[in-house]
């Protein structure tokens, strides 16, 4: 508390003042946790931001925010600042601990400020946060969430929970802040006065070994987390679980192999979880009495994301925006206190995403006769890989500059560890060839790393309908056969 009252003093004399917008840039820490509830207690919107991302990825995001007083909260990331800076348009405040920082972090965090009171009415529809999603145009958004959004987050998860926080909850934190799914968790520890523990970043070894000495009790993962540990740790089996209670997972469904030995090695509840930046994260799970029903003979139940959540609404509509009844495949369209308040200056992707109060989400799905949401594929070309949100737009949009590329098309392919992964594929100018060195070699400073495709094929053609747009449907299903659900 006492450092994000310092944080909210610097802000003041700084000159930021109610819906401003301020940067956060770093590994996870509680330093970036002081800078986002110092910042709301004056009003201000936290912008976390994707380290992973190339200095000219972040340039665009920091200047579509208009920040320019910038938090960075680690050293290991001074030579990605320097080159940000230097893209941007917008000048750059930098609070950081190094001697040519605007304002120095650790002299700021360890000051003595007296409680921060800010004169202006803050009430539960002023934006707190803001996070990056990728965009269909492949230029990120910026979801902003309020503080109701986050309370209503907080609320829905006690009553889905019923009791797993508390007090004595010891909750560890290895998924990033700048995803709603760190920051989310986070959150819901805070609120219930629960023991907050941060990775900067996710090890598996390192997990096991916190939850062994400081008695972890709920987690979030990703699958490929859940599956690093489970089939990477040396030994994994000697190390003491048992204070574990739950773990929630998102982003990719599991298989039935894997949560047996999962669930063999943590011995705790697991919990899928579905939901969207949009949403705030989770708006439907499917508890740990679906997975046991599944491992007791219904393995359909893992290809479900659940059910909706206390308070939060599903429908799935057709193309007409008419309501569809059960196992019909349409749009899943989410309606829920959790959804954001809007894209900041998108006014257009906002009216397309937000309607009538719905969450128009772009995945494809049904709700079958027992009210399971099943996931299908999608309306939109997004690929997630291992939890990150990838638009193949972007991605295509970089590789079209390499030497001889006269049409490329990124699509998402199953991978057993990450879910999808990328796999580009080229129609080449004649006596022109590529290889994945080539594409990897270009991509590297333009490109965060996850969007870097590792693999390619170079075809004759790409498929396209009589309008002319590439049928990126016919591209992916001879790698989706015998899939059932392709999307996480």
């Amino acid at each position: 508390m006492q450092k994000s009252h310092a944080i909210a003093t610097l802000l003041a004399e700084l000159g930021v003042t109610a819906g401003d917008r301020i940067g956060v840039l770093g590994l996870n820490s509680a330093a970036h946790f002081a800078v986002m509830i110092g910042a709301s207690r004056m009003g201000a919107v936290t912008v976390s931001v994707n380290f992973r991302l190339a200095p000219a990825e972040l340039a665009f995001i920091l200047d579509d925010a208009h920040i320019d007083v910038l938090f960075v909260t680690d050293n290991s990331i001074d030579d990605v600042i320097d080159q940000t800076v230097k893209q941007r348009t917008l000048a750059t405040r930098v609070v950081a601990n190094r001697d040519d920082a605007f304002e120095r972090l650790d002299t700021v965090l360890a000051s003595v400020a007296e409680p921060f009171l800010w004169d202006d009415y803050i009430d539960e529809n002023t934006p707190v946060l803001q996070l990056y999603t990728s965009g269909t145009t492949g230029k990120p958004k910026g979801a902003v969430i309020s503080h109701r959004n986050l309370t209503s987050l907080v609320h829905m998860m006690a009553l889905a929970n019923d009791g797993l926080y508390t007090r004595d909850t010891v909750n560890l934190v290895v998924a990033p802040l700048f995803h709603i799914g760190g920051a989310g968790v986070t959150y819901i520890g805070l609120a219930h006065g629960a023991h907050n523990l941060m990775h900067a970043a996710f090890d598996p070894v390192a997990v096991v070994e916190t939850i062994q000495r400081q008695s972890v009790s709920t987690m979030f993962m990703v699958p490929a987390m859940i599956q690093a540990i489970v089939k990477l740790v040396p030994n994994v089996q000697n190390y003491d679980l048992s204070s574990l209670q739950a773990i929630a997972y998102g982003a990719a469904p599991i298989s039935a192999t894997l949560l047996r030995e999962a669930l063999a090695l943590f011995a705790c509840d697991f919990s899928q979880v579905y939901g969207m930046t949009e949403t705030t994260g989770t708006v439907i799970a499917l508890p740990p009495e679906d997975h046991q029903r599944a491992l007791a003979g219904q393995p359909h139940l893992l290809t479900s994301c659940g059910k909706a959540c206390p308070g939060n609404e599903v429908k799935i509509i057709d193309e007409q925006g008419h309501t569809l009844g059960p196992n019909q495949t349409g749009e899943i369209c989410l309606r829920s206190s959790n959804n954001m308040l809007e894209y900041f200056n998108r006014p257009e992707a906002t009216h397309t995403t937000l309607k009538q109060g719905w969450v128009m989400s772009g995945d494809a799905g049904f709700i079958d006769e027992e009210g399971y949401i099943f996931l299908r594929d999608r309306l939109k070309d997004m690929v997630v890989s291992g939890g990150e949100n990838i638009y193949p737009v972007e991605v295509e949009n970089i590789l079209a500059g390499l030497p001889g590329v006269i049409e490329v098309a990124v699509i998402g392919v199953p991978d057993e560890t990450f879910g999808e992964a990328l796999l580009a594929l080229f129609v080449m100018a004649s006596g022109h060839a590529i290889a994945i060195d080539t594409v990897v070699d270009f991509c590297r400073d333009k490109l965060a790393g996850y969007k870097i495709p590792r693999q390619l094929q170079v075809i004759a053609a790409l498929p396209r309908n009589p309008s002319g747009k590439i049928l990126k449907t016919e591209l992916r299903e001879p790698y989706w056969q015998g899939v059932d659900r392709r999307i996480g």
